[in-house]
């Protein structure tokens, strides 16, 4: 009868266990702020392990006065985690920086522009 109580009380803990949500993926590390190939743009670079490998990056502009194709940009990190993305901004703008692998999302990494 014990082990009987046993094997269900561990079937029941591997299912609880299984249903319970995995930790959430990191926000990404801060990326350098590097000048663009012009006055409108700035490079942000992030080295080995700045997010996890292949990770689609989304960055947001805050300036509400951005039109949508100034504001939205990305990048995709290659093997070990790194990525550069050149992106519309300005001394003074914030910008959210994402990180998303497979179907979960990060909190932002929030810099602004120097």
């Amino acid at each position: 009868m014990l082990g009987r109580h046993l094997a269900v009380g561990s079937l029941l803990a591997f299912a609880l266990a299984c249903a319970s949500p995995t930790l959430p993926l990191p926000p990404p590390e801060a990326p350098t702020i590097e000048p663009g190939v012009d006055s409108e743009h700035v490079k942000l670079v992030a080295g080995c392990g700045g997010t996890q490998p292949a990770a689609v990056i989304v960055i947001v502009n805050r300036r509400v006065s951005l039109p949508g194709d100034q504001a939205v940009s990305g990048a995709r990190a290659d093997g070990c985690g790194a990525w550069d993305a050149v992106v519309f901004a300005h001394a003074g703008d914030v910008l959210d920086i994402t990180q998303e692998a497979g179907t979960d999302l990060s909190t932002p990494t929030v810099v602004q522009v120097r």
